[in-house]
């Protein structure tokens, strides 16, 4: 599993909050640009490459936060960081999910979806779901050790 930094763990926080807060019939509403995450997680600049273009430690800041949510079986929490002239994410995101080898059936709506998920997933503001996706991802590479392991003793 994977550790979120001092940074991480504040952008996991912003996110999270965001989309607790988040109407699922208006997901995008929830949405925030780089710039404004950056400037929410470094407000006085000391550390540019998080809050001025291009972003060089908040992306995969960002990044680091999407594989500990998918880790925990949970959508991409950086579904909500949009550029501020698209108000899309850029290309990165498709290229994570695709890394974290989650389904991209069709890269042009799989933002939206996984924006809904977020949207969804955290503003039912249940925390019993919280821990059941933990379980449920837990269970799942118990079961893959599992397998490995017969995989081992038969060869």
């Amino acid at each position: 599993m994977i550790p979120l930094t001092p940074a991480e763990r504040d952008i996991h926080r912003v996110l999270s909050n965001r989309a607790r807060q988040a109407d699922p019939a208006k997901p995008r509403e929830a949405c925030l640009t780089y710039k404004e995450l950056g400037l929410m997680i470094d407000p006085e600049g000391q550390n540019p490459g998080m809050s001025r273009p291009p972003f060089r430690t908040l992306f995969p800041a960002l990044g680091n936060v999407s594989k500990y949510e998918v880790q925990h079986g949970r959508p991409m929490l950086s579904a909500l960081v949009v550029a501020q002239d698209t108000r899309v994410p850029g290309p990165g995101f498709v290229e994570l999910a695709r890394h974290l080898e989650l389904p991209v059936s069709n890269p042009d709506t799989y933002w939206e979806d996984e924006l809904r998920g977020v949207a969804d997933f955290w503003s039912v503001h249940n925390p019993v779901l919280l821990l059941d996706s933990a379980v449920d991802r837990l269970r799942d590479e118990l079961g893959a050790i599992k397998a490995a392991i017969r995989r081992l003793s038969d060869a």
